[in-house]
């Protein structure tokens, strides 16, 4: 019977191919947005961890956010100390992010290094595709260096090649032996393209390392022991941590708020990513609604030319099941078809959805169009099947009531059936009421984005980093290396300025030191300031076009042999001195981290405030920061090349400049200062253009849908307008009734549609910036789109109208 069904629905639809096409392209945009879309929250919030029972992997953060820092890290003795005393967590891995300079394959390149402990692999339950990984026999000073390439990084760089393992490459100037390639896994806490043990890295072995309790620079994984919940290992951990504190009060300033979270790693591998994947399921629902709804519609108009068959099958005893199967099958047919192209389109734009979700996860390799997916689109063509064929009203097998004359071309569906169909057009323009305002709150957050003053003049500034330092040399063999090539690049023609910085202005930032002011008094419960250690030399600034306020900036007296000196940003300035002129006044680093670094406590003098920079995202709150003189405090540094015209094309020469000074010179992010904003603003930019994207679609189906209704309408009373206009109507007036109708339809659409955005857009809230949920420039500009486009559909069917013919109208009929 299935079988047979589904043969009549195709013969039927063929007899209706207009309808037939009309409802597949509906159905497979809104059935295409919504699998693309749950093809990101499976990979990202959904598809288990490719660890080893990956729900018992948990991350550590310890915080101070009383001091403004997110993520402090650990220490190795306070990671000793809930190692040793935890019953929760049954075992602890180490890990530190440090880059590194590889030679040896290839040109030299800069890697993401992992600095891990031995057990680091079993812990998180990753096992090695080639090789083997780390183990115990990798710890201690007495170990051989060794490395383990990422799955990526070893199909990028490699090939995917099994002879590299066994290869020795050199690291910082050390060999190190590959020893394996570890499975496909999400980076975290950041991309990452090699592992390497501890005795890689001399200062992770040092006493100053070891013993150092408020030398914090390491992330900690955990695993639960055996029974163990979370709730249960964040209990512990607090009570742990209160007697730590109290042990070493000297290591956790009361006033800095030092606590520790547990989170398993799978939500804190999506923490930035939930909201943003939730509100795009919620538009892509919004419009798969939207298509169904304009669904319906299309399929009450046809089935009013219908009822004549449905009523002959009634009177000849056709339960009304069987009319609903018949019904369903085709509705069915339609919905499978719309799947199809559904599951075409998500194919088509998945790739552009893994680069958005890159942006927010490191999950984003693990999105794909798999089975479980494939099961959606059916799941949802399904549903739609279903509801599409339980709209219309079928008559009652062999009622008295069937009149097969009444069953004809004259029927107007009855008052029940207007009104669905007018249910339905307003449920479409309300649904995209709400998605227009947000998508327009979203284009107004980037407007608001690129409108912020960076701090810098972005224009023909080209940035590259070298990071020099950190190789053996001695500080004046670095600071001459970084001289030469200065001077080799002020020299090429279209060059205005060369400032050498230990940090690109608008993307890195400088590692925090709690800072004292000369004569400045804390107040009570106040945390210690904290600022960004920075280095620059006397062009940097002029270079990156950052103001300088008061006082200087750095100049060729400040070297090493003169007094130290330092130029403050100003939210550093106004931070310490509030009320006074910062200009000759000292400041000097502090705290117990000054052991464990080359770091002086040395008293400064404040010669300069400079402008506040947007580091990292434009919409981020300024950070304290502190320059010192490049020449006194030398760090591996970055290159900002000022130019007269192009900066981008200067890249190459750049490049081949720092090549001939070290030909084995890593180079990393050669890119001008519009470049680094336009990347930092790329996560809000495809924000906007994914729920803009939506939004339009769900605009182009809601506009066709209440063009179809009228449209049908039209074509229903077109005897009505005949004698109307047989009466002395004029076909202006008649053109106004049609648009009034539809603008009736347009303005209680738009009424219910703009009081539901006003309570979902604050769902956006935290992806919002200078800008308010219930903005009135927003609601205003989609107010005027919505009645442009409505008002144009409506007048497609109303000018049909107003051309009816009242003779050739009434001999129809």
């Amino acid at each position: 019977m299935l079988v047979r069904d589904l043969r009549y629905a195709l013969r039927t639809l063929a007899r209706a191919p207009g309808f037939a096409l009309a409802v597949v392209l509906t159905l497979g945009l809104g059935i295409g947005a919504n699998t693309a879309v749950f093809s990101v929250v499976r990979g990202v919030l959904l598809r288990p961890l490719p660890h080893a029972d990956g729900d018992r992997l948990v991350y550590l953060r310890q915080s101070a956010e009383q001091a403004g820092q997110e993520n402090v890290l650990f220490s190795v003795p306070e990671i000793i100390d809930y190692r040793s005393a935890s019953r929760t967590l049954g075992a602890f891995a180490e890990f530190s992010s440090l880059r590194f300079n590889m030679l040896d394959h290839g040109e030299p390149v800069q890697v993401r290094a992992g600095i891990v402990t031995g057990n680091f692999f079993d812990v998180l339950g990753l096992r090695a595709v080639a090789g083997r990984t780390f183990d115990s026999r990798d710890d201690g000073p007495g170990a051989d260096p060794v490395l383990v390439l990422t799955h990526d990084y070893w199909q990028r760089a490699f090939g995917g090649d099994p002879a590299a393992i066994g290869k020795v490459v050199r690291v910082n100037g050390r060999p190190l032996t590959i020893v394996g390639v570890v499975q496909p896994a999400p980076h975290y806490p950041e991309r990452t393209d090699v592992f390497v043990n501890m005795v890689t890295s001399p200062h992770h072995m040092s006493a100053t390392m070891v013993q150092g309790r408020t030398h914090r620079m390491t992330e900690v994984f955990a695993r639960l022991a055996p029974g163990a919940t979370v709730p249960q290992a964040r209990a512990e951990l607090a009570q742990l941590q209160t007697r730590v504190h109290a042990e070493h009060p000297e290591a956790y300033e009361a006033a800095s708020g030092y606590r520790i979270a547990v989170t398993p790693l799978r939500d804190e591998l999506v923490r930035r990513a939930r909201l943003t994947l939730y509100l795009l399921m919620g538009t892509a629902g919004f419009v798969l609604l939207i298509a169904c709804a304009n669904v319906a519609n299309l399929t009450l108009m046809r089935n009013v030319r219908r009822e004549r068959e449905l009523a002959v099958r009634a009177a000849l005893g056709a339960e009304r099941s069987r009319l609903r199967r018949l019904l369903f099958s085709e509705s069915l047919v339609l919905a499978v078809a719309g799947a199809v192209l559904g599951l075409l389109l998500g194919f088509v734009v998945v790739d552009v959805l893994v680069a958005f979700a890159e942006r927010f996860t490191p999950r984003a390799a693990e999105i794909r169009i798999d089975g479980a997916v494939l099961a959606f689109a059916l799941l949802v063509a399904t549903a739609a099947a279903v509801a599409v064929a339980f709209v219309p009203a079928l008559p009652r097998e062999g009622g008295p009531g069937i009149s097969l004359v009444g069953a004809g071309m004259r029927s107007t569906g009855g008052a029940a059936r207007r009104r669905i169909q007018r249910a339905l057009v307003v449920t479409q323009l309300a649904v995209t009421v709400i998605v227009l305002t947000g998508a327009g709150l979203l284009a107004r957050t980037l407007l608001n984005l690129y409108d912020i003053d960076t701090g810098v003049n972005l224009h023909d500034v080209l940035t590259m980093e070298v990071p020099i330092a950190g190789t053996g040399r001695s500080r004046a063999d670095v600071l001459g290396l970084y001289d030469e090539m200065r001077n080799r690049l002020i020299a090429v023609p279209g060059v205005v300025e060369v400032g050498i910085g230990s940090t690109i202005p608008l993307r890195s930032t400088g590692f925090m030191l709690e800072l004292n002011a000369e004569g400045r008094v804390p107040l009570d419960g106040e945390p210690t300031p904290r600022a960004q250690y920075r280095t620059a030399t006397p062009e940097f600034f002029s270079a990156a076009g950052i103001p300088v306020l008061a006082g200087r900036a750095f100049d060729a007296t400040d070297h090493a042999a003169s007094p130290r000196v330092v130029v403050l940003n100003k939210t550093l300035a106004d931070r310490l001195f509030p009320d006074r002129d910062p200009i000759g006044r000292r400041v000097a680093w502090t705290g117990d981290v000054l052991r464990f670094i080359p770091v002086s406590g040395d008293w400064r003098t404040v010669v300069g405030v400079v402008a506040d920079t947007r580091d990292g995202s434009p919409d981020a709150d300024p950070q304290p920061v502190v320059f010192q003189p490049f020449a006194q405090e030398a760090f591996t540094g970055g290159f900002v090349i000022r130019t007269r015209t192009d900066a981008a094309a200067l890249a190459p020469i750049a490049t081949r400049i720092v090549r001939d000074v070290l030909p084995e010179q890593p180079i990393e992010n050669v890119m001008t200062l519009e470049a680094i904003r336009s990347e930092s603003i790329a996560p809000r930019r495809l924000n906007a253009f994914l729920v803009g994207a939506f939004a339009g679609l769900a605009l182009l189906i809601a506009s066709v849908g209440i063009a179809a209704v009228l449209a049908f309408s039209v074509s229903l009373r077109t005897a009505e307008f005949g004698i109307r206009m047989s009466l002395g109507a004029t076909p202006a007036r008649v053109l106004r009734m049609v648009i009034g109708e539809g603008g009736a339809l347009l303005g209680i659409g738009l009424g219910v549609g703009i009081l539901a955005s006003l309570g979902a857009a604050r769902v956006l809230a935290g992806l919002l910036f200078g800008v308010a949920p219930h903005d009135p420039a927003t609601i205003a500009g989609v107010l005027l789109v919505m009645v442009t486009v409505g008002l144009t559909a409506c007048s497609v069917p109303a000018l049909r109208a107003a051309r009816v013919d009242p003779v050739e109208a009434m001999r129809t009929e």
